[in-house]
């Protein structure tokens, strides 16, 4: 799972952590190893922040909720595949970057400033995000009846339509210190439109290999 942050690296970076998210941030992760640091992070903003207003916060809402529905159908599709180890742990880890995925978003809520230059603003009334939304909650009630086959051909097509799209330009438009962070590290993995075909290909070739 590359790119998420946890407590090894907030071991590494303890000064870095301390300034942009404080002392209490810190110490949770020091503590435990079952969180990454954007789920501490988003835990703190919860408690203490103050979410974006108006359209531009509504639309960091949305993109955090796209991501969590996808991270769902990907945690229905491991489950699907249980008896296959190899596809199991391929969509957990599509689950757990696309909860990461959401998080981000999330803390560009909370941590955005509504100015001139976030002139993206997605919403529930653009047909194509509303049609995204649509496609994924019918893809995670089709899950169960889904073959192997099916399921990797639907991944990889979720992957081309406007989930990343809204991601990536949200993402670039937040421009704060605390998303950067984690923007940099998900660098491996944020561009999913290019990066799960090719995982998907790897897994396939592994699978053929197996079945040999």
């Amino acid at each position: 799972m590359g790119g998420i942050i946890g407590r090894d690296y907030c071991i590494r970076h303890p000064m870095q952590v301390i300034h942009l998210f404080g002392a209490g941030v810190l110490l949770g992760m020091l503590w435990s190893e079952r969180k990454s640091l954007l789920e501490r992070v988003i835990e703190y903003h919860q408690d203490h922040g103050i979410p974006l207003p108006g359209e531009a916060g509504r639309a960091y809402r949305l993109a955090a909720l796209i991501e969590f529905r996808v991270a769902h159908l990907y945690q229905r599709l491991a489950e699907q595949f249980a008896d296959q180890p190899e596809v199991q742990a391929f969509y957990r880890e599509l689950q757990a970057e696309e909860l990461e995925h959401g998080r981000l978003m999330c803390l560009c809520r909370y941590t955005g400033h509504d100015h001139p230059a976030l002139q993206y603003r997605p919403s529930l009334r653009d047909p194509e995000v509303s049609e995204t939304l649509r496609r994924v909650r019918s893809l995670e009630k089709a899950a169960p009846t889904l073959t192997l086959n099916e399921a990797l051909a639907v991944t990889e097509a979720l992957e081309q339509t406007e989930i990343n799209t809204i991601f990536d330009r949200l993402l670039r438009q937040a421009d704060s210190a605390e998303s950067r962070l984690f923007e940099e590290q998900l660098q491996a993995t944020a561009d999913h439109a290019t990066e799960v075909p090719r995982r998907i290909a790897a897994l396939r070739e592994q699978l053929a290999d197996a079945a040999a």
